[in-house]
């Protein structure tokens, strides 16, 4: 091989006289070719020449070898860095300094205006025309000051611009009177479209809060109702509107909780005239209210590609509670068309909620189901009397939790296990209510709804029982698990008053000095049957839940029932407590082989690992 340096002949990579390496000379001169290939295709393409720096390559240095140096590294923090750092520091310095400035701003400014209407310096209307002027002029300083790249600057000078056209509109209306109702509310709106237009165009969120607030004064100034409520209202609808819409281009929640908040804080200023004077337009810009608000929102996902996070859940709940509230002070309480509207909300966000989980959006579809759950709770409770109020509402745990199973939602299961709790608390205090076993106090007549007690009362035990029975079959994962253990303690519990309910109101009619002793007689026949299913089941939370009902009855028995009661009675509680006893003990002595086998020994590396929970599996 002839060395391209110093022409010496060499069959080594490196040549022996200039120690050039032939390998690394060989890749530079391919390199230079392919350099210059891409240069020709460039020029190509665009028609221009690009700029050289030298016509020829510069030929490689004699008499020393070449150098490789390592390749640099590439510059991954400039890269990696997309996103500007922000600190505590830096967002008080931009967004706090901006934000207090521009509201101290406000204040010089309306400070001026009533320092310069208290000295009579200039007439009313000249004043008035001024701050019209003053404000303009701040919105074209704050577009140049945009052009410029002042960033704060702009929206501070528009800000300030912004909140001196409302002080103007204010001061002519209400100070001076100087153009009336009507047309204050048209200007108060126009300079509200100017600035939601100025914010948007300049994506400042300062801007269009300070628009929207400034447009809740448009209804405000008309207080006393000269103009008529019919246009209270429409100015708070066209405001919502632009909120919502604004939002949702923008994607500002801070707009859709603001149109609510100040939509809500007016309407209770100004209840009282509007319930008595205008009480159909209330309740339709109520029912407006929900649709923006409770509806509307959930509704995005049906026009945007991909799922978006739906903005302050609460917010829409919270709405729907008080829509209910106030149409129901607004149609005087009347359970008809209350019951209609409840179950109109609850079947119109239901139907939304299909619509959603149809398209996949998980979290928008559970807080869908959750609203309209709570509008039939309310429903329920408005259509039906006390006892199908409870019935209703068991029914509901089992649609909830079906919903919650086909959906594979946890937030759903966890709702269901509240809804339960819930069922229980009114089934127990407020449908059987006991009278502390005491004999002497007056119950309800055994047959008196007989009927109807039962008709509502068996069901809801079995309801809550279903459910235990549905989450025992889906009892895959420990949430499951859970659904299961408080739906059967719900269902156990639910039955054991009704039984005690039911014979505390017939002892009551029939046998009222029996009344101890039959309590007693109960609680051993139920501790006796659980104890039994422990034993078939193989359900250890059976059997210590008998045992402990058993001591229960045991220290009733010898405090109560042998002190109070009569004698045949008292020898009654007695035997059949003695002789279950006696005959549990029995069946303990003989299945304590199986209950021995059934339990492994926990050994020293298990003591402290979780085991499976082996009482939901029956064994037979």
């Amino acid at each position: 091989m002839l060395c391209p340096r110093c022409q010496t002949e060499t069959d080594a990579n490196i040549c022996p006289k200039c120690s050039l390496d032939f390998k690394l000379y060989s890749e530079l001169a391919a390199l230079r070719h392919d350099i210059f290939d891409l240069r020709a295709l460039v020029e190509s393409l665009t028609g221009a020449k690009v700029e050289k720096s030298a016509t020829t390559p510069p030929p490689l240095p004699k008499g020393a070898p070449v150098a490789v140096s390592p390749p640099s590294p590439p510059p991954v923090a400039a890269s990696r860095a997309g996103k500007p750092r922000t600190s505590t520091e830096v967002a008080v310095g931009q967004k706090w300094f901006l934000g207090i400035g521009v509201f101290v701003l406000l204040l010089a400014a309306g400070f001026f205006l009533k320092y310069a209407f208290d000295e009579k310096w200039i007439g009313p209307a000249t004043q008035v025309t001024l701050g019209f002027i003053f404000g303009a002029l701040l919105f074209i300083a704050g577009e140049i000051c945009r052009r410029r790249k002042l960033r704060g600057l702009d929206i501070a000078l528009a800000a300030v611009g912004l909140g001196i056209l409302y002080l103007s509109v204010y001061a002519a209306n209400q100070v001076y009177a100087l153009i009336p109702d009507p047309l204050t509310i048209f200007v108060v709106l126009l300079v509200s479209a100017v600035g939601l237009s100025v914010a948007a165009v300049w994506d400042s969120r300062l801007l269009a809060v300070l628009a929207f607030l400034g447009g809740y004064l448009a209804p405000v100034l008309d207080t006393a109702g000269r103009s008529g409520h019919l246009l209270f209202f429409g100015c708070l609808t066209i405001i919502n509107l632009a909120s919502e819409g604004l939002a949702y281009l923008k994607r500002w929640t801070q707009l859709y909780f603001l149109g609510a908040l100040f939509s809500w804080v007016l309407l209770f200023i100004f209840w009282g005239s509007l319930e008595s004077e205008s009480s159909i337009d209330a309740f339709a810009f109520i029912q407006f209210l929900f649709l923006i608000y409770s509806i509307a929102p959930f509704l995005r996902l049906l026009l945007r590609a991909a799922e978006e996070r739906i903005p302050l859940i609460w917010v829409a709940v919270l709405n729907g509670c008080l829509c209910c509230w106030k149409s129901d002070e607004l149609l005087h309480s009347a359970r008809l068309p209350i019951s209609l509207l409840t179950l109109a909300y609850g079947c119109l966000v239901l139907s939304v909620a299909i619509i959603v989980w149809r398209r996949g959006a998980t979290r928008a579809r559970t807080w869908l189901v959750v609203q309209g759950m709570i509008y039939l709770l309310i429903a329920w409770t408005v259509i039906f009397s006390t006892n199908w109020i409870t019935f209703f509402w068991a029914a509901q745990c089992v649609a909830c939790y079906w919903i919650a199973q086909e959906a594979r939602d946890r937030i759903l299961l966890r709702g269901t296990i509240l809804l339960g709790l819930v069922t229980i608390f009114r089934f127990l205090i407020f449908d059987f209510v006991l009278s502390g076993f005491d004999q002497y106090q007056q119950a309800t007549r055994f047959t008196d709804g007989l009927l109807s007690r039962w008709i509502t009362g068996l069901p809801v035990c079995l309801f809550l029982l279903a459910v235990a029975w549905l989450a025992f079959r889906a009892a895959k994962d420990p949430l499951q698990r859970t659904v299961f253990r408080w739906f059967e303690i719900f269902g156990l519990i639910g039955l054991f008053g009704l039984l005690n309910a039911e014979l505390e109101r017939f002892t009551w009619q029939f046998f009222q000095k029996a009344q101890l002793s039959a309590y007693s007689v109960l609680w051993v026949f139920c501790a006796a049957v659980l104890l039994v299913g422990g034993f078939i089941w193989n359900r250890r939370f059976y059997r210590i839940t008998a045992i402990a009902l058993l001591f229960i009855t045991v220290g009733k028995v010898l405090v109560f029932d042998t002190a109070e009661v009569a004698a045949p009675y008292r020898i009654l509680s007695c035997a059949v407590l003695g002789g279950v006893l006696i005959g549990l003990s029995a069946l303990y002595y003989r299945l304590t082989p199986r209950l021995l086998a059934s339990t492994p020994p926990i050994s020293s590396t298990a003591e402290h690992s979780p085991q499976p929970h082996s009482e939901i599996e029956p064994t037979g």
